[in-house]
């Protein structure tokens, strides 16, 4: 599995990618955003209400919620 690092921070963004990637090129996983109860993951992938994850005290802690599964596709529904 590829490690994932934070590629650029500041005081209120980080963005996660793969350790070896080019952040010239490549597409990153996430952005982790600060808010005002912690930090927030948004996944680049998913773009419904699942792809935001949180709240986290660091950035370092949204890295160890980073699954690939998150981006594999849409959440299966169960009909009741």
């Amino acid at each position: 599995m590829n490690e994932i690092v934070i590629h650029l921070k500041n005081d209120a963004l980080a963005i996660l990618c793969h350790a070896g990637d080019d952040p010239e090129t490549s597409t990153p996983l996430a952005t982790v955003y600060l808010m005002k109860d912690g930090w927030y993951m948004k996944l680049t992938h998913r773009h419904d209400r699942f792809a935001w994850s949180g709240p986290f005290a660091t950035p370092d802690d949204a890295i160890e919620r980073y699954t690939p599964a998150d981006v594999t596709g849409p959440i299966p529904r169960i009909a009741v």
